[in-house]
């Protein structure tokens, strides 16, 4: 099962979103939605939604309208875009729209992520079933590589307990968190994030030496 986030101050074309979707999904693919509420809602409050949802998998996509408002404070989609983005790169964000050529301007707006409202609130028509493919083409993809990279990260945390601490465990851990925080929040030390291998590698000769002087 998967659950799409959709983030639209219109009820009504959430609705029609969800509709277009359900109507051009294979048959027993089971596909949920959360509608975020905008109301009284600020952007940095938004924001941490949005990340505390990618992190923890209430959400397995995200529908961006590029033009929002909110009682609180005024939030553009292409924000919502670009701060998703940076976060979690390879999350499958998808812009939805009534002026494709305006949303495109973003940086962070692909062109083939960029969706016509006109067309995919038509759920009958040909496009809108391939447009559906692709969003659930791209989870599945985003899915599978996150829980790939999940238990690669197991299974070298357990090589660190059963073997104690080794330069080659303590690299690949490494890596694969820094590979991890494309898909997912990692709450990552100082060392996690700026030790060097390097220096990792010369720590660990150094403490050899020394445990090689004690011995003798």
């Amino acid at each position: 099962m998967y659950r799409i986030g959709i983030i639209d101050d219109v009820k009504s074309e959430r609705d029609d979103i969800q509709v277009s979707i359900l109507d051009n999904v294979n048959v027993g693919t089971k596909i949920e939605f959360k509608e975020y509420v905008l109301e009284h809602k600020t952007k940095d409050s938004l924001f941490n939604e949005i990340r505390e949802d990618v992190s923890n998998e209430v959400i397995q996509a995200l529908i961006v309208d590029f033009r929002l408002d909110t009682t609180e404070d005024i939030i553009k989609g292409w924000e919502i875009i670009e701060f998703t983005h940076n976060e979690f790169p390879e999350f499958p964000v998808v812009i939805m729209t009534n002026a494709p050529d305006e949303s495109k301007e973003s940086n962070h707006t692909d062109a083939d992520k960029v969706y016509a409202k006109k067309v995919f609130l038509n759920p009958q028509s040909a496009e809108t079933k391939e447009l559906v493919k692709n969003i659930l083409l791209n989870i599945n993809r985003y899915d599978k590589k996150r829980k790939e990279l999940e238990a690669k990260l197991s299974v070298e945390l357990q090589k660190l307990e059963t073997e104690g601490e080794n330069v080659e465990i303590l690299e690949n851990i490494i890596n694969i968190e820094k590979e991890l925080t494309k898909y997912k929040q990692m709450y990552q030390t100082t060392i996690d994030t700026e030790l060097e291998m390097d220096d990792l590698k010369e720590a660990f000769a150094l403490l050899d030496k020394y445990e090689n002087m004690l011995r003798n």
